[in-house]
Protein backbone atom coordinates (compact mmCIF):
# COMPACT_ATOMS: atom_id res chain seq x y z
CA UNK A 1 0.00 0.00 0.00
CA UNK A 2 1.44 3.35 -1.02
CA UNK A 3 1.92 5.76 1.85
CA UNK A 4 1.24 9.34 0.77
CA UNK A 5 1.10 10.92 4.24
CA UNK A 6 4.66 12.03 5.18
CA UNK A 7 4.05 11.19 8.87
CA UNK A 8 2.97 7.66 7.92
CA UNK A 9 5.95 7.19 5.66
CA UNK A 10 8.44 8.31 8.30
CA UNK A 11 6.76 6.09 10.91
CA UNK A 12 6.91 3.04 8.61
CA UNK A 13 10.54 3.62 7.68
CA UNK A 14 11.56 4.09 11.32
CA UNK A 15 9.61 1.16 12.74
CA UNK A 16 10.55 -1.28 10.00
CA UNK A 17 14.02 -1.42 11.60
CA UNK A 18 13.93 -4.17 14.24
CA UNK A 19 16.50 -2.52 16.53
CA UNK A 20 14.44 0.68 16.58
CA UNK A 21 11.37 -1.27 17.65
CA UNK A 22 13.28 -3.02 20.43
CA UNK A 23 14.52 0.33 21.75
CA UNK A 24 11.00 1.76 21.55
CA UNK A 25 9.53 -1.18 23.48
CA UNK A 26 12.22 -1.04 26.16
CA UNK A 27 11.64 2.68 26.62
CA UNK A 28 7.84 2.66 26.76
CA UNK A 29 6.54 -0.75 27.89
CA UNK A 30 5.68 -1.45 31.55
CA UNK A 31 8.46 -3.34 33.32
CA UNK A 32 6.24 -6.32 34.12
CA UNK A 33 5.62 -6.85 30.40
CA UNK A 34 9.09 -6.10 29.02
CA UNK A 35 10.80 -8.55 31.38
CA UNK A 36 8.62 -11.40 30.07
CA UNK A 37 9.16 -10.61 26.38
CA UNK A 38 11.93 -12.51 24.61
CA UNK A 39 13.01 -9.65 22.34
CA UNK A 40 15.52 -11.92 20.58
CA UNK A 41 12.47 -13.57 18.92
CA UNK A 42 11.02 -10.28 17.63
CA UNK A 43 10.18 -10.61 13.91
CA UNK A 44 8.12 -8.39 11.64
CA UNK A 45 4.67 -9.50 10.50
CA UNK A 46 4.50 -8.23 6.93
CA UNK A 47 0.70 -8.11 7.01
CA UNK A 48 -1.27 -4.97 7.74
CA UNK A 49 -4.59 -5.31 9.53
CA UNK A 50 -5.80 -1.80 8.70
CA UNK A 51 -9.07 -1.78 6.74
CA UNK A 52 -10.58 1.14 4.84
CA UNK A 53 -12.25 2.57 7.93
CA UNK A 54 -9.24 2.17 10.19
CA UNK A 55 -6.82 3.80 7.74
CA UNK A 56 -8.61 7.10 8.30
CA UNK A 57 -7.01 7.15 11.75
CA UNK A 58 -4.14 4.69 11.94
CA UNK A 59 -1.15 3.16 10.21
CA UNK A 60 0.36 0.01 11.68
CA UNK A 61 3.53 -2.02 12.09
CA UNK A 62 3.07 -5.50 13.54
CA UNK A 63 5.66 -7.75 15.14
CA UNK A 64 5.60 -11.32 16.43
CA UNK A 65 7.37 -12.02 19.69
CA UNK A 66 7.49 -14.66 22.43
CA UNK A 67 6.00 -13.75 25.80
CA UNK A 68 7.37 -16.46 28.08
CA UNK A 69 6.57 -19.51 25.90
CA UNK A 70 3.65 -18.01 24.00
CA UNK A 71 3.82 -16.45 20.54
CA UNK A 72 2.03 -13.09 20.62
CA UNK A 73 1.69 -10.04 18.39
CA UNK A 74 2.70 -6.48 19.18
CA UNK A 75 0.78 -4.03 17.01
CA UNK A 76 2.11 -0.47 16.94
CA UNK A 77 -0.63 1.79 15.62
CA UNK A 78 0.44 5.28 14.62
CA UNK A 79 -2.28 7.93 14.94
CA UNK A 80 -1.35 9.80 11.78
CA UNK A 81 -3.92 12.59 11.71
CA UNK A 82 -2.45 13.96 14.91
CA UNK A 83 -5.66 14.54 16.78
CA UNK A 84 -7.21 12.63 19.66
CA UNK A 85 -9.48 9.79 18.52
CA UNK A 86 -12.69 10.17 20.57
CA UNK A 87 -13.39 6.44 21.01
CA UNK A 88 -10.13 4.56 20.37
CA UNK A 89 -11.49 1.28 21.78
CA UNK A 90 -13.93 1.03 18.87
CA UNK A 91 -11.16 1.29 16.26
CA UNK A 92 -8.86 -0.98 18.25
CA UNK A 93 -11.55 -3.64 18.72
CA UNK A 94 -12.13 -3.68 14.97
CA UNK A 95 -8.39 -4.02 14.49
CA UNK A 96 -8.07 -6.92 16.94
CA UNK A 97 -10.96 -8.71 15.24
CA UNK A 98 -9.13 -8.45 11.91
CA UNK A 99 -6.13 -10.24 13.42
CA UNK A 100 -8.25 -12.97 15.04
CA UNK A 101 -10.25 -13.47 11.84
CA UNK A 102 -6.92 -14.00 10.07
CA UNK A 103 -6.00 -16.59 12.72
CA UNK A 104 -9.23 -18.45 11.94
CA UNK A 105 -8.73 -18.32 8.15
CA UNK A 106 -5.19 -19.66 8.48
CA UNK A 107 -6.21 -22.40 10.89
CA UNK A 108 -4.08 -20.97 13.70
CA UNK A 109 -4.88 -20.69 17.40
CA UNK A 110 -5.83 -17.19 18.53
CA UNK A 111 -2.84 -15.02 19.35
CA UNK A 112 -2.84 -12.45 22.12
CA UNK A 113 -2.20 -8.95 20.83
CA UNK A 114 -0.67 -5.98 22.66
CA UNK A 115 -2.06 -2.86 20.92
CA UNK A 116 0.22 0.17 21.19
CA UNK A 117 -0.98 3.62 20.16
CA UNK A 118 1.73 6.10 19.16
CA UNK A 119 0.34 9.64 19.22
CA UNK A 120 2.20 12.83 18.31
CA UNK A 121 -0.52 15.48 18.30
CA UNK A 122 -0.51 18.58 20.47
CA UNK A 123 -3.77 17.96 22.34
CA UNK A 124 -3.47 15.73 25.41
CA UNK A 125 -4.74 12.17 24.88
CA UNK A 126 -7.12 11.06 27.66
CA UNK A 127 -6.55 7.38 28.34
CA UNK A 128 -9.81 5.81 29.61
CA UNK A 129 -11.15 2.29 30.17
CA UNK A 130 -13.86 1.25 27.71
CA UNK A 131 -16.65 0.78 30.32
CA UNK A 132 -16.17 4.41 31.38
CA UNK A 133 -17.82 5.51 28.11
CA UNK A 134 -21.09 3.90 29.25
CA UNK A 135 -22.25 6.65 31.59
CA UNK A 136 -24.83 5.95 34.23
CA UNK A 137 -25.05 2.15 33.93
CA UNK A 138 -24.91 -0.21 36.88
CA UNK A 139 -21.61 -2.00 37.35
CA UNK A 140 -23.39 -5.35 37.13
CA UNK A 141 -23.69 -4.66 33.39
CA UNK A 142 -19.93 -4.29 32.92
CA UNK A 143 -19.59 -8.01 32.19
CA UNK A 144 -21.51 -7.48 28.94
CA UNK A 145 -19.08 -4.82 27.75
CA UNK A 146 -15.80 -5.83 26.03
CA UNK A 147 -12.93 -5.01 28.35
CA UNK A 148 -9.38 -4.69 27.05
CA UNK A 149 -6.51 -2.28 27.39
CA UNK A 150 -4.01 -0.66 25.07
CA UNK A 151 -0.64 0.90 25.74
CA UNK A 152 -0.31 4.59 24.90
CA UNK A 153 2.82 6.48 23.93
CA UNK A 154 1.77 10.14 23.89
CA UNK A 155 4.88 12.04 22.83
CA UNK A 156 3.51 15.28 24.25
CA UNK A 157 3.82 13.74 27.73
CA UNK A 158 7.62 13.61 27.39
CA UNK A 159 10.00 16.56 27.33
CA UNK A 160 12.68 16.75 24.64
CA UNK A 161 15.28 16.05 27.32
CA UNK A 162 13.47 12.92 28.52
CA UNK A 163 13.27 11.52 24.99
CA UNK A 164 16.95 12.18 24.40
CA UNK A 165 18.44 11.27 27.76
CA UNK A 166 16.12 8.87 29.57
CA UNK A 167 13.50 7.08 27.46
CA UNK A 168 15.38 5.89 24.37
CA UNK A 169 18.95 4.78 23.67
CA UNK A 170 19.35 4.53 19.89
CA UNK A 171 20.13 7.75 18.02
CA UNK A 172 17.62 6.94 15.27
CA UNK A 173 14.64 6.43 17.59
CA UNK A 174 15.60 9.49 19.66
CA UNK A 175 15.71 11.68 16.55
CA UNK A 176 12.50 10.20 15.12
CA UNK A 177 10.54 10.73 18.33
CA UNK A 178 11.90 14.26 18.78
CA UNK A 179 10.93 15.23 15.23
CA UNK A 180 7.46 13.71 15.56
CA UNK A 181 6.95 15.40 18.93
CA UNK A 182 7.91 18.87 17.62
CA UNK A 183 6.83 18.73 13.99
CA UNK A 184 3.76 20.93 14.58
CA UNK A 185 5.60 23.53 16.70
CA UNK A 186 7.37 25.69 14.11
CA UNK A 187 9.24 27.83 16.63
CA UNK A 188 10.50 24.95 18.77
CA UNK A 189 11.49 22.79 15.82
CA UNK A 190 13.37 25.66 14.17
CA UNK A 191 15.19 26.38 17.43
CA UNK A 192 16.11 22.77 18.24
CA UNK A 193 16.47 21.17 14.80
CA UNK A 194 20.27 21.31 14.76
CA UNK A 195 20.44 19.75 18.25
CA UNK A 196 18.12 16.94 17.13
CA UNK A 197 20.09 16.17 13.96
CA UNK A 198 23.39 16.42 15.84
CA UNK A 199 22.44 13.35 17.94
CA UNK A 200 23.19 11.08 14.99
CA UNK A 201 26.53 12.60 13.90
CA UNK A 202 28.45 9.33 14.32
CA UNK A 203 25.47 7.17 13.28
CA UNK A 204 25.37 8.86 9.85
CA UNK A 205 28.82 7.40 9.10
CA UNK A 206 27.18 3.96 8.82
CA UNK A 207 25.12 2.77 5.87
CA UNK A 208 22.04 2.30 8.06
CA UNK A 209 22.51 5.76 9.55
CA UNK A 210 22.72 7.41 6.16
CA UNK A 211 19.54 5.63 5.06
CA UNK A 212 17.82 6.88 8.20
CA UNK A 213 19.06 10.41 7.51
CA UNK A 214 17.49 10.22 4.06
CA UNK A 215 14.14 9.44 5.73
CA UNK A 216 14.65 12.41 8.05
CA UNK A 217 15.42 14.75 5.16
CA UNK A 218 12.35 13.70 3.20
CA UNK A 219 10.19 14.05 6.31
CA UNK A 220 11.47 17.57 6.99
CA UNK A 221 11.04 18.63 3.37
CA UNK A 222 7.37 17.68 3.69
CA UNK A 223 6.91 19.62 6.92
CA UNK A 224 4.85 22.68 5.96
CA UNK A 225 6.79 25.30 7.95
CA UNK A 226 10.41 24.15 7.61
CA UNK A 227 12.49 25.88 4.95
CA UNK A 228 14.43 23.43 2.79
CA UNK A 229 17.52 25.63 2.69
CA UNK A 230 17.70 25.62 6.48
CA UNK A 231 17.56 21.82 6.52
CA UNK A 232 20.38 21.68 3.98
CA UNK A 233 22.56 24.16 5.88
CA UNK A 234 22.15 22.31 9.19
CA UNK A 235 22.91 18.89 7.73
CA UNK A 236 25.92 20.24 5.83
CA UNK A 237 27.44 21.39 9.14
CA UNK A 238 27.04 17.94 10.70
CA UNK A 239 27.89 15.52 7.90
CA UNK A 240 29.40 16.06 4.46
CA UNK A 241 27.71 12.98 2.99
CA UNK A 242 24.39 14.03 4.51
CA UNK A 243 24.79 17.51 3.02
CA UNK A 244 25.24 16.00 -0.45
CA UNK A 245 22.27 13.75 0.13
CA UNK A 246 20.03 16.63 1.20
CA UNK A 247 21.01 18.61 -1.92
CA UNK A 248 20.33 15.63 -4.17
CA UNK A 249 16.90 14.97 -2.67
CA UNK A 250 15.96 18.64 -2.90
CA UNK A 251 17.06 18.74 -6.55
CA UNK A 252 14.87 15.73 -7.32
CA UNK A 253 11.92 17.38 -5.64
CA UNK A 254 12.48 20.52 -7.69
CA UNK A 255 12.48 18.45 -10.87
CA UNK A 256 9.07 17.12 -9.91
CA UNK A 257 7.86 20.63 -9.17
CA UNK A 258 7.07 19.75 -5.56
CA UNK A 259 9.54 22.02 -3.82
CA UNK A 260 8.76 25.18 -5.78
CA UNK A 261 5.05 24.38 -5.69
CA UNK A 262 5.30 24.25 -1.92
CA UNK A 263 6.99 27.66 -1.80
CA UNK A 264 4.39 29.22 -4.05
CA UNK A 265 1.60 27.49 -2.15
CA UNK A 266 2.86 28.99 1.11
CA UNK A 267 2.95 32.44 -0.46
CA UNK A 268 -0.49 32.18 -2.03
CA UNK A 269 -1.89 30.90 1.27
CA UNK A 270 -0.63 34.01 3.02
CA UNK A 271 -2.04 36.27 0.32
CA UNK A 272 -5.39 34.49 -0.09
CA UNK A 273 -8.16 37.00 -0.17
CA UNK A 274 -5.79 39.93 -0.63
CA UNK A 275 -6.08 41.34 -4.13
CA UNK A 276 -3.60 44.12 -3.54
CA UNK A 277 -0.02 42.95 -3.93
CA UNK A 278 -1.01 39.51 -5.30
CA UNK A 279 1.00 39.83 -8.52
CA UNK A 280 4.02 41.22 -6.69
CA UNK A 281 3.80 38.36 -4.22
CA UNK A 282 3.78 35.75 -7.02
CA UNK A 283 6.80 37.37 -8.61
CA UNK A 284 8.75 37.28 -5.35
CA UNK A 285 7.70 33.68 -4.79
CA UNK A 286 8.98 32.70 -8.24
CA UNK A 287 12.28 34.45 -7.60
CA UNK A 288 12.66 32.58 -4.32
CA UNK A 289 11.96 29.25 -6.02
CA UNK A 290 14.41 30.05 -8.83
CA UNK A 291 17.08 31.03 -6.30
CA UNK A 292 16.77 27.73 -4.43
CA UNK A 293 16.81 25.79 -7.71
CA UNK A 294 19.92 27.57 -8.96
CA UNK A 295 21.80 27.04 -5.71
CA UNK A 296 20.91 23.36 -5.53
CA UNK A 297 21.80 22.62 -9.16
CA UNK A 298 24.75 24.95 -9.77
CA UNK A 299 25.98 26.10 -6.36
CA UNK A 300 28.00 29.33 -6.35
CA UNK A 301 27.75 29.65 -10.14
CA UNK A 302 23.98 29.67 -9.89
CA UNK A 303 23.97 32.37 -7.25
CA UNK A 304 26.01 34.69 -9.48
CA UNK A 305 23.04 35.37 -11.76
CA UNK A 306 20.53 36.04 -8.97
CA UNK A 307 21.16 39.77 -9.12
CA UNK A 308 19.99 39.91 -12.75
CA UNK A 309 16.95 37.79 -11.95
CA UNK A 310 16.09 40.20 -9.13
CA UNK A 311 15.52 42.99 -11.66
CA UNK A 312 12.95 41.04 -13.70
CA UNK A 313 9.32 42.07 -13.16
CA UNK A 314 7.63 39.95 -15.83
CA UNK A 315 5.71 36.98 -14.45
CA UNK A 316 5.87 35.19 -17.81
CA UNK A 317 9.65 35.59 -18.07
CA UNK A 318 10.19 34.33 -14.52
CA UNK A 319 7.98 31.32 -15.30
CA UNK A 320 10.18 30.56 -18.31
CA UNK A 321 13.37 30.88 -16.23
CA UNK A 322 11.91 28.60 -13.58
CA UNK A 323 11.19 25.90 -16.18
CA UNK A 324 14.66 26.37 -17.67
CA UNK A 325 16.29 25.76 -14.27
CA UNK A 326 14.44 22.45 -13.97
CA UNK A 327 15.43 21.07 -17.37
CA UNK A 328 18.77 22.84 -17.98
CA UNK A 329 22.03 20.91 -18.14
CA UNK A 330 24.28 23.94 -17.65
CA UNK A 331 24.04 27.41 -16.14
CA UNK A 332 24.59 28.92 -19.61
CA UNK A 333 21.20 27.63 -20.77
CA UNK A 334 19.55 29.68 -18.03
CA UNK A 335 21.70 32.76 -18.71
CA UNK A 336 20.46 32.91 -22.32
CA UNK A 337 17.01 33.89 -21.01
CA UNK A 338 18.26 36.88 -19.01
Amino acid sequence: MEISNPHDKFFKETFSVRENVIDFLRGTFPEEIIKMLDLSTLTVDNNSYIDNELKECFSDMVYNCYFKDTDIKIAILFEHKSYVVPYPHIQLLRYLLKIWETNIKQGEPFKAVIPVVLYHGQEKWKHRRFPEYFAGIDETLYRFIPEFEYLLTDLSSYSNEEIKERVFRRASIQIAMLLMRNIFDESELDKKLKDFIEIGRQYYEEGEGLRFLESVIRYLYNAPEIEEKRVIDIIKEITEEGGKLSMTIAAKLIEKGRLEGKLEGKLEGKLEGKLEGRLEGKIEGLKEAIGIGLELKYGVEGLKILEKIGTITSLEKLDAIKEAVKISKSIHEVEKLL
